[in-house]
């Protein structure tokens, strides 16, 4: 997160690792949020995109932060160790994607009525990107090496799940979306070690939680807590009346990711 000059390349490079990017992103994004927190800024409800989720339940006491720095750290590693995958973000909605997916594809997450992520084998992106491209659908390869919540990560739900298991649980004292239902977060799902292991694996329901945010009607402005401005261009469209804004300048915006993450700690 600190590289000396001349090595910001070579810190990126070790971002990219998943085993190191995960704990990092939440590093930052907690950081970012204890710094609004102790600005008087206090959220109405906490929405998490995939990993954003820990952080999430942690700022609401789901986990301590010792055992949601440790969860993470593995889930990192547990995922890092699986066989290579790719995903592939699609202007599509979840149920016209559907009709094009083959076997060994899922969706991964729904982000908005003509925005979906699909993951799974190499060889299986490419042949769909190729046929999406000629049909005039517009794609883009994400910058991963794993297919996240997808099927491949299923050698991993087990162990991740006794892990979870382990520590400390406790009901959310804020709101929270369930990435997996797009609905808000029970004390049960919370407590409920099976609930995160699924969470790792299942389809990140991220449109429906911005309709459930909205729709609550206690939310006028989303603020993306975080290295950059992805969630904010997802959530633009589909906020209704509410203000979306982010945190920080967008992490490609002329700067390597390492730059954008030393930006984040920064406070800048």
């Amino acid at each position: 997160l600190f590289p000396a000059t001349g090595e910001a390349a070579a810190a990126a490079a070790l971002l990219d690792q998943t085993a190191l990017t995960q704990p990092a992103v939440f590093a930052i994004s907690y950081a970012l949020a204890q710094q609004w927190l102790a600005w008087g800024v206090r959220p109405a409800a906490l929405l998490g995109h995939s990993l954003g989720e820990y952080v999430a339940a942690c700022l609401a006491g789901v986990f301590s932060l010792e055992d949601a720095l440790a969860l993470v750290a593995l889930r990192g590693r547990l995922m890092q160790a699986l066989a290579p995958g790719a995903m592939l973000s699609v202007a599509l909605g979840a149920e016209a994607l559907g009709a094009w997916l083959e076997d060994g594809l899922d969706v991964a997450a729904v982000n908005g009525p003509r925005s979906s992520v699909v993951a799974g084998a190499e060889e299986a992106i490419v042949r769909l990107a190729a046929r999406l491209a000629g049909a005039g659908v517009a794609t883009r390869r994400l910058a991963s090496t794993r297919a996240f919540h997808s099927a491949m990560m299923e050698p991993v739900v087990a162990t991740f799940t006794q892990a979870v298991a382990g520590v400390r649980r406790g009901a959310p004292e804020l709101p929270v979306v369930s990435g997996v239902s797009g609905g808000w977060l029970r004390a049960e799902e919370a407590q409920d070690a099976g609930y995160w292991g699924q969470q790792l694996r299942a389809t990140v329901q991220f449109a429906a939680g911005v309709a459930t945010v909205v729709g609550s009607g206690g939310c006028g402005v989303l603020l993306e807590v975080g290295p950059g401005q992805t969630l904010r261009g997802l959530a633009e469209g589909q906020a209704g009346g509410a203000t979306v804004v982010a945190t920080l300048p967008h992490a490609g915006d002329g700067e390597t990711r390492a730059e954008a993450a030393v930006v984040a700690a920064q406070g800048r």
